[in-house]
């Protein structure tokens, strides 16, 4: 039913759909891609009724709105406006992230050595034991952990020193970037992984005018033998996990047409965010609204930690499993997530001025600034991980940094 009532989304948005537009085409794809392997794994809506209806309707929607805009993309140029101000903010940003980098070097290296069982990490969250056997690790792993987004922002910086023959420029811009990316690999996240790489090729498919041909074609090149890589060391995570796991045969449906498990991981792993969503929505109330709880979680633990407010990481956790009846682990696609941390309407409301802000940023700009790159590729991360969860949580830390270096600078003015 869902994949059927789907056609019009995909209709509207090839409609869209104008030449040369490959960073939007990859986000209809993203979705096509996740909605269409659901019945190799048996993942399929469990109910037929006019509010699954309406749901499936309301879900379209709101990926409509965070997709459709970047159809608007045509600019040739990137520029900046004020280059005193862009020196200052890319010392700032590269401070922050040798930082980073250093730091996930050092996790990545006690993960490998004390827990080299993904499983343990990830299910048993084995790395909690670490908290007291290694001296102030609990506060660098939430640091590393909040912050891990903030290398997204060194991407228009490599693309811009590219588009400027600055190579070696842009290389050091690249390796800050790779925090990002690296951070995947210290918390075993296929996730961070998955969208570090995804970002990597969207954004440049994004800005691929603003380089010179020879440029263009390179890069294609190069991207396409590092994704390869990736994606091995991806697949590595993925198989060294399950392989350990002999119980999770027994998890797998037997509608499913893929059983082997390590295979049925992958293909379930992009597809179910969508039905599992619809099913949650199915059975919502008002009871279910968790108030925010999801979208200000990481944002309460840091409170909780400067002294600022009361907040229990086990009830918070509590109050999610209940809200989804207990499968609060499975990712639930975008509109899901919001709609049992926000309600419907302001579900609507934000899907809305998400697709208004990206439409004003690049609609008919031929002549873009760098300082609005660092946001675009910021909120590039909504729409990419729109098939599994709600991603605005993960862009509060780097949109406080880039606020806290303006007013930095304002003053220093």
């Amino acid at each position: 039913m869902d994949v059927i009532l789907s056609v019009p989304l995909f209709v509207s948005f090839f409609l869209m759909y104008k030449k040369y537009k490959k960073a939007y085409l990859s986000l209809i794809f993203l979705q096509f891609v996740s909605l269409f392997l659901q019945p190799f794994v048996g993942n399929s809506t469990e109910f037929d009724s006019t509010k699954t209806l309406l749901n499936i309707i309301f879900v379209n929607l709101n990926l409509f709105l965070i997709i459709a805009p970047w159809s608007y993309s045509s600019f040739s140029v990137v520029w900046i406006e004020d280059n005193n101000y862009f020196l200052f903010f890319k010392k700032m940003l590269y401070r922050v992230l040798r930082l980073n980098l250093v730091l996930n070097v050092f996790v990545l290296v006690i993960v490998l050595i004390y827990i080299p069982d993904i499983a343990a990490f990830k299910a048993q969250q084995a790395f909690k034991d670490l908290y007291e056997s290694i001296p102030y690790f609990a506060n660098i792993f939430r640091y590393a952990f909040v912050s891990q987004n903030l290398g997204y922002v060194a991407i228009p910086i490599f693309f811009l020193h590219l588009s400027r023959g600055e190579y070696k420029k842009s290389k050091i811009a690249l390796l800050y970037a790779s925090s990002s990316l690296l951070s995947g690999f210290a918390f075993y996240s296929r996730a961070q992984i998955f969208t570090f790489v995804l970002i990597f090729f969207i954004y440049f498919f994004l800005i691929k005018n603003t380089l010179p041909l020879f440029l263009q074609r390179k890069i294609g090149v190069i991207l396409k033998r590092v994704s390869v890589i990736i994606v091995s060391l991806f697949l590595l995570i993925t198989v060294v996990r399950f392989s350990a796991m002999d119980y999770y045969s027994d998890r797998i449906p037997k509608n499913s047409i893929i059983q082997n498990p390590i295979i049925y991981n992958i293909v379930d792993y992009a597809s179910q965010g969508y039905s599992n969503g619809i099913n949650q929505l199915e059975v919502y109330s008002e009871e279910k609204n968790l108030g925010g709880e999801q979208l200000f979680r990481d944002v309460y633990q840091i409170l909780n930690f400067v002294g600022l407010k009361k907040w229990d990481s086990k009830e918070s956790q509590a109050m999610i499993d209940k809200a989804y009846n207990y499968d609060g682990g499975a990712f639930n696609g975008y509109t899901c997530y919001l709609v049992f941390n926000t309600g419907y309407f302001i579900t609507m409301l934000i899907s809305f001025v998400f697709y208004l802000v990206i439409k004003f940023k690049l609609k008919g700009k031929r002549k873009i600034p760098i300082t609005s790159l660092y946001g675009i590729v910021l909120l590039l991360i909504i729409p990419v991980v729109s098939i599994f969860y709600c991603g605005y949580s993960l862009l509060y830390f780097p949109f406080l940094f880039l606020l806290f270096v303006k007013v930095l600078y304002f003053f220093k003015k």
